[in-house]
């Protein structure tokens, strides 16, 4: 949460995070997306050939886009806090931000978007080899989701499947963006096949800043639209086809957690989804996994599959001019139920877990956000 009191004389300014209120260390903090970015020459230790001998720096990625021409500031947005490359790192920052367990992202720019698929599955590969060796096993407060390849499935899913057993893997790491197609469409279900199995949750996080050939990018000048609003709107697509294309009706146990894409739209999405599902349903049956199950129709409302099958990560926190109304929005958002506690750091967004001892929030609704959600969530944090 960054609180700017003058705008005007807080441009070209690194964010200074608030200090972490001393409330929280009395509770047993998850953080559910905290950012890793390994050095490049201990990947390399873990790729196959010929990518080991070739890569020798990190790929190029798709839709690059850094702020730092107008704010004079190297490093601004990806690593403002700093940067954790293993194990030892983790811990200290985690220590110092009052967090007791953590759940590792890839760090790495927009992975997804990386220019060569090929090269893509083989960073995947090389990521969760590192952790697997040298990060999990130093300490079981450190927790991670697998990262793969979601435009190549099967890659993906033979990823999931050769990790999926160990016990520190807990989520399967996803984007979302513009750039590629919606992660709830069928094409991706060998993913869902391989998660399932293996009781893995599915983490679809904030991917191409650039969100190229959508209504959100044609036309975008600014950082603000480019990651503060756009996110937005592209995650509400992505959760669209996961509900729409009948993704948690083929895989009723399949637990999702959207990142960085928002959540004061979730009444909006409700309202407005029910609404036009009543009215027109009749192409559902033409989907392809309704094809294939011979249904006609979703198995539930819309608006239900948001308790059932999705949660959101709280990172960024928005704040109402008034406060009032930020109690409005966590009950029709059913917050202290859906959000699950994130930090993002070292981004400058970084959300430190001051915001929960917000007088609007229940103490059981803190317990929850700060970490119960998280665990009743993730099955092999159970």
């Amino acid at each position: 949460m960054n609180v700017v009191t003058d705008p005007k004389r807080e441009i070209a300014r690194r964010i200074k995070p608030e200090p972490i209120d001393p409330r929280g260390r009395a509770y047993n903090v998850l953080d559910t997306d905290f950012h890793v970015v390994p050095e490049w020459e201990d990947l390399r230790k873990y790729m196959r050939e010929p990518f080991k001998s070739e890569l020798t720096r990190p790929p190029l990625v798709g839709g690059d886009y850094s702020p730092k021409y107008a704010t004079g500031l190297e490093g601004t947005g990806q690593e403002v806090l700093g940067r954790a490359s293993n194990a030892a790192d983790i811990l200290r920052v985690i220590d110092g931000i009052g967090v007791g367990t953590v759940i590792l992202s890839p760090g790495f720019q927009r992975p997804q978007s990386m220019f060569h698929p090929a090269i893509l599955t083989a960073v995947c590969a090389a990521y969760n080899d590192f952790l697997a060796h040298e990060v999990l096993p130093a300490n079981p407060r450190i927790k991670a989701s697998i990262m793969i390849n979601h435009r190549y499935p099967e890659d993906g899913a033979a990823e999931i499947r050769k990790h999926g057993r160990n016990p520190s893997f807990v989520g399967v790491y996803t984007e979302f963006g513009g750039n590629y197609e919606p992660l709830g469409s069928a094409a991706h279900d060998p993913i869902f096949d391989a998660a399932v199995a293996h009781d893995l949750v599915v983490v679809s996080h904030i991917g191409t800043f650039w969100q190229a050939f959508t209504p959100t990018a044609r036309g975008t000048r600014t950082w603000v639209e480019l990651v503060g609003l756009s996110s937005v709107c592209t995650a509400f697509t992505v959760v669209s086809s996961m509900i729409m294309q009948g993704l948690f009706d083929k895989y009723p146990t399949l637990r999702v957690v959207m990142q960085e894409g928002g959540f004061w739209w979730i009444p909006e999405f409700m309202a407005r989804a029910d609404d036009y599902y009543l009215s027109h349903p009749g192409d559902i049956k033409l989907l392809e996994r309704k094809l294939e199950a011979g249904e006609r129709f979703l198995n539930k409302m819309p608006s239900e599959y948001f308790e059932s099958n999705i949660r959101f990560s709280s990172q960024p926190v928005c704040f109402p001019k008034n406060d009032l109304h930020f109690k409005y929005l966590m009950e029709l958002c059913q917050g202290e139920d859906l959000l699950l506690y994130s930090s993002d750091w070292p981004h400058a967004t970084f959300d430190p877990l001051n915001w929960v001892f917000n007088p609007h929030i229940s103490e059981a609704g803190r317990r929850k956000i700060l970490g119960a959600n998280a665990r009743a969530w993730y099955p092999k944090l159970g």
